[in-house]
């Protein structure tokens, strides 16, 4: 494979992950401002915390597998193998431990809410399980579609998700008027999302090729899945921890108001992390072939503009931030929230060059040392949201979850060079 082909094919894609980047992030910004507008702030608290219960849990029920189908499918493809082995075996072992995961979930939320007696979120999280069984497969079948490099499809999908949430969210406000839909929008958006991608992937769900081949699938899926676990937790864990614990120590409109400020920080962080789906399977394609010199070439020159673009972006973000927060939602909030933004917008900025390698270890076939890099980035963040919160609230949530993400590139340089032979 040329090098002047995978250039050509990563640049093909950028204008296909930033396009959907582009409607994710105005997606979000009408489904938070429908629920606030409509509702209020502690409502939009309470929405999150449904979704970040169904990107953890949800974590749980994948089990990994997820990344296991994203780092064979392209290795099946570049030594020729059979590439719909890799999803049929990965799917069928992520339907049955996200079977098991939200069983599970399922029986502790009767118990824990039917002990505390709280109606709202006893019936939220209810209505977000059939959201939690699939969710894991619709991230596996998402998975294989990056990792066969059909961005057009991965990114149209990708973007659909958020896309569905926001109109669920203003047909249930606008139209319903009734906040306890909210979680069932979430359900409804997977089983759609579920059904495009059975669709698009028909094809890749025959496994040809020899029986004793697809047996190995599973065994490579399972101990691949059990050496990232923990990483692929901690990688959803760490984009919710700041959330679940204010929404465990300060409340739900504490959870609201910080969800207006993470709701541009995300943006902006997403926007460095849009590069990420392109450069995933090209990295384990480099890395299977030997190529370490365009590897380490291809990290250096994405850095670069990363860094150039993300530092403009993020001045620009916080002189208009007041502006658009206040149209949108009230000065008040503008008061509130601001400090929060600039704090989350510090940390993007000194990791944006990395953000787009989150999976490298893992893309070069080291899930455990994936899981290590998450594990300290996560006890960071865990540790640190912990220690501020009680005293700051929501700045120090800000403040713990911006040196978190700082602490990302020397964790990332420290346990990804004596694979690389370079400190990325």
């Amino acid at each position: 494979m040329s090098t002047g082909g995978d250039r050509s094919l990563n640049r093909s894609s950028f204008v296909w992950t930033f396009s959907a980047y582009g409607v994710v992030g105005l997606s979000g910004l009408a489904l938070n401002w429908a629920i606030v507008e409509q509702f209020d702030v502690a409502a939009l608290g309470r929405y999150n915390l449904f979704v970040a219960v169904v990107l953890v849990g949800g974590q749980l029920g994948s089990v990994s597998i997820h990344s296991s189908i994203l780092y064979h499918a392209p290795e099946a493809r570049t030594l020729g193998h059979s590439t719909g082995q890799v999803l049929s075996s990965g799917l069928l072992l992520t339907l049955a431990t996200s079977t098991i995961a939200t069983v599970v979930i399922a029986v502790a939320v009767e118990v824990i809410f039917g002990i505390t007696e709280n109606p709202a979120y006893h019936d939220g999280l209810r209505a977000v399980l059939p959201a939690l069984l699939l969710y894991p497969i619709n991230k596996a079948l998402l998975s294989h579609l990056n990792g066969l490099r059909r961005f057009r499809a991965f990114s149209v999908a990708f973007a659909a998700r958020f896309v569905l949430l926001a109109v669920f969210a203003l047909i249930a406000g606008f139209h319903l008027k009734s906040e306890g839909l909210l979680p069932w929008t979430i359900s409804a958006t997977e089983v759609l999302i579920l059904v495009v991608l059975l669709l698009r992937l028909r094809s890749e769900l025959v496994p040809s090729g020899r029986r004793v081949t697809l047996e190995d699938r599973y065994r490579r899926h399972i101990r691949f899945g059990l050496r990232g676990f923990v990483g692929g937790l901690l990688l959803d864990l760490n984009t919710r921890v700041d959330v679940l614990l204010l929404g465990l120590l300060a409340g739900s409109r504490s959870v609201g108001v910080y969800s207006i400020s993470s709701l541009f920080a995300e943006s902006i962080f997403q926007l460095a992390m849009v590069a990420r789906y392109s450069y995933d399977p090209v990295v384990t394609t480099l890395f299977v072939e030997g190529r370490f010199d365009e590897l380490r070439e291809t990290i250096h020159l994405a850095k670069r503009r990363v860094y150039l673009l993300m530092v403009a972006v993020i001045v620009l973000a916080n002189l208009a931030y007041p502006i658009v927060v206040g149209m949108l939602f009230g000065k008040g909030l503008v008061r509130e929230s601001w400090p929060v933004f600039a704090l989350l917008c510090s940390g993007i900025a000194i990791s944006a060059g990395y953000i787009p390698f989150t999976n490298l270890l893992q893309q070069v076939e080291a899930p455990g040392r994936q899981s290590l890099l998450l594990g300290l980035v996560g006890g960071t963040n865990v540790l640190l949201n912990l220690l501020l919160i009680p005293p700051f609230g929501i700045v120090g949530a800000a403040l713990a979850t911006a040196v978190a993400q700082a602490s990302f590139v020397l964790y990332i340089r420290f346990l990804s060079r004596p694979l690389l032979g370079f400190s990325p």
